[in-house]
């Protein structure tokens, strides 16, 4: 077995860290704007801000700069976007 396959080596071990935070922020914050427009809750501007950001931010970690590319395509087709 190589070294860089087991959990002994840090860059591996931090790497599949940050990607399964970035994964769980994402669904997290995806998931409770979704229930919130669902059970019709009011969601500050500022909320849908600071959730976007970090929605894009954890994106980028975890799925590259493509990732990034698609969410600034996404908010330049879409305006001011954030549920306006």
């Amino acid at each position: 077995m190589n070294k860089s396959d087991t959990t002994d080596d840090v860059d591996v071990r931090h790497r599949l860290t940050n990607d399964g935070l970035a994964y769980v922020l994402v669904l997290a914050n995806v998931g409770l704007l979704g229930a919130a427009l669902a059970t019709g809750v009011e969601v500050p501007r500022l909320l849908w801000r600071v959730f976007a950001l970090s929605v894009a931010l954890a994106a980028t970690w975890a799925f590259g700069k493509g990732a990034l590319k698609a969410i600034l395509g996404a908010v330049q087709n879409n305006g001011a976007g954030g549920g306006e």
